[in-house]
This record gives C-alpha cells, sequence and structure tokens, in this order.
C-alpha cells in the first residue's frame, strides 16, 4: 500500500512539474511575440505618422497657393480689372 501513495505522489509531482514547465515555456513565448506584435505595430505608427506629416504639408501648401490666387482675384475684381 506505501508503494502505491509513494507512485501515486510521485506522479502527481511529475504532472505538476511537467504542467508549470509548459505554462512558463508558453508564456514565455507569448512574450516574446507580444514584443514583436508591439514592435511591428510602432513601426506602423511612425510610418502613419511620417506619411500624414508629408500629407499636411501638401495640404498646408495647396491652401496658401489657393488663398494667394483668391486673394489676387478679389484683388482684381476691386481694382476694375475684372468686372
Amino acid at each position: 500500500m506505501n508503494e502505491i501513495i509513494v507512485a501515486f505522489i510521485g506522479t502527481a509531482g511529475i504532472v505538476l512539474v511537467a504542467l508549470i514547465e509548459t505554462t512558463r515555456r508558453v508564456s514565455k513565448r507569448t512574450l516574446e511575440e507580444n514584443r514583436l506584435d508591439h514592435a511591428v505595430v510602432m513601426d506602423k505608427i511612425d510610418d502613419l505618422g511620417k506619411n500624414l506629416g508629408r500629407s499636411i504639408d501638401r495640404v498646408e501648401k495647396a491652401a496658401l497657393r489657393t488663398e494667394k490666387k483668391l486673394d489676387q482675384h478679389i484683388n482684381d475684381h476691386l481694382t476694375g480689372k475684372i468686372d
């Protein structure tokens, strides 16, 4: 009877150690995958930020050109160059 109890305790110990080790490895792998995913997302955010900055610059330049043309057009109306 003692041998059965000792064998059961030993088997239970081995199973627990195996479960703990598996959980530890999965957690370690998940943590590494999370770090890689985070790096990919940060790179994409950086790219979006750079592209957005360029887009804003283009829109601002276009708005300034339009403003100059509109100012000139209004001025031409005021000075009588255009009816």
